[in-house]
């Protein structure tokens, strides 16, 4: 079954402690380096400075899908919106909501002028690859990552 946009509860932003404790089960299918939800609202507070913001999508009165991103500008991009992290509860993955959000991403980003929605995924996330190119996203962007120092 998809949802429209009209069957699901509501969007809104976390923005206090119990907000980021009410997502923590959902953020924590894509991040299992979160260890609890204080962690998770340490983190998510510790990036609010770079303009880290989460919005959470509920279903059924409760959160299912989540979503950190930022606004910001650069040389390549201009002024775009970057989607840190995205992810569906998995009991009602195939339900529509990833694709909500992301529309709701989308009305964000235009809403501050941006001129692109932007995101990484792994290269073995063949999922999520799959996912974002039936959502109109190009892959265009290969990205490289060397680790410095003693990892964590």
């Amino acid at each position: 079954m998809t949802l429209s946009s009209t069957e699901v509860a509501a969007f809104h932003h976390a923005e206090t402690p119990a907000d980021f404790f009410a997502c923590f089960d959902v953020i924590r299918q894509l991040r299992p380096k979160l260890l609890s939800a204080d962690d998770w609202h340490a983190q998510a507070e510790s990036m609010r400075s770079e303009g880290y913001r989460v919005l959470v999508c509920r279903d059924g009165g409760r959160d299912a899908a989540v979503a950190g991103y930022r606004i910001s500008t650069n040389l390549v991009h201009g002024r775009f919106l970057f989607v840190n992290d995205l992810v569906t509860l998995g009991s009602v993955r195939g339900k529509g909501l990833g694709r909500l959000l992301l529309r709701e991403l989308e009305r964000i980003a235009e809403a501050e002028g941006c001129e692109r929605l932007v995101l990484d995924t792994a290269i073995a996330n063949l999922a999520a690859r799959r996912f974002y190119t039936r959502e109109g996203m190009e892959e265009r962007i290969a990205g490289f990552i060397k680790p410095i120092g003693t990892p964590a």
